[in-house]
């Protein structure tokens, strides 16, 4: 979810290829990821996000707010989902850390381990709704020369996880050639079949770092099934290493609730 160490020399050259003309074809594997991960994610000045949740089925539409803060932590990336509303779901916590997925709520007595792959809310998943990073996390397996459905250049990309720790093991990353933003991804299942497609619906800039400000995620096991989520409010405040604490997750709540 954090951009890597080399990230900002990568971009720097990504923009410099591109200034220049020179296809997709010709960037390194780290290059083109970094360019992924540039253009989706947020930088390290950003520590909270709130997100704004519409689930729809065939049956019904609900909505729910959610809070994700995150923090590096001795060189490690942490995040903290927690649910604003609605009100039955309030106080529910999940958190990420480089040991395990942790869900915590009101009536637990201690936070459980569970997957990055568990459902949230609707058909987003924790890893989704946290940020997918490719950075050091995939390898590119396949890369094709494609078009967009305007009749844009656009570069298709198969990969693969590095190990089973990773909550997706395969994607497809569809991006526009020109600007190297991803149009479209697909979620593979272990099963190997396609699980989710997420549509990045709308980029935007908070100062001069850009982000997906919406998307929409599509179930394709369940007809019919889709998720939005539209970051709704962006801070920067400092937020203490505590709160991403399994062991002090119990306490913390309580304390974080009356902030």
């Amino acid at each position: 979810m954090r951009q890597s160490v080399f990230s900002l020399i990568a971009f720097a050259a990504v923009v410099l290829y591109a200034a220049f003309g020179v296809a997709q074809t010709d960037l390194s594997d780290e290059e083109l990821l970094t360019a992924f991960d540039e253009a989706r994610l947020f930088d390290e000045t950003t520590t909270g996000i709130t997100i704004a949740i519409v689930a729809e089925t065939a049956d019904a539409t609900k909505e729910a707010t959610t809070r994700l803060r995150f923090k590096m932590i001795d060189g490690e990336e942490y995040a903290r989902i927690e649910f604003l509303a609605p009100e039955e779901l309030a106080g529910q916590i999940y958190l990420s850390t480089p040991e395990a997925t942790y869900f915590f709520g009101p009536d637990l007595d201690f936070p459980i381990k569970t997957s990055a792959t568990s459902e949230l809310f609707g058909d987003a998943a924790v890893a989704q709704t946290s940020g997918i990073e490719f950075v050091d996390n995939y390898t590119i397996v396949e890369r094709r020369e494609t078009r967009l459905e305007d009749g844009a250049p656009a570069v298709e990309v198969d990969l693969e996880a590095v190990d089973y720790t990773i909550a997706f093991q395969a994607v497809t990353v569809l991006a526009d050639s020109g600007t190297l933003q991803p149009v479209m991804m697909t979620l593979y299942a272990l099963s190997g079949l396609p699980f989710y497609k997420v549509f990045f619906v709308e980029y935007a800039a908070n100062g001069e770092d850009l982000y997906v400000r919406s998307q929409r995620i599509e179930n394709q096991l369940l007809a019919g099934s889709v998720t939005e989520l539209e970051i709704v409010e962006i801070t920067s405040e400092a937020i203490p290493d505590g709160l991403f604490d399994p062991e002090q997750l119990r306490a913390l709540e309580g304390e974080d609730k009356e902030r």
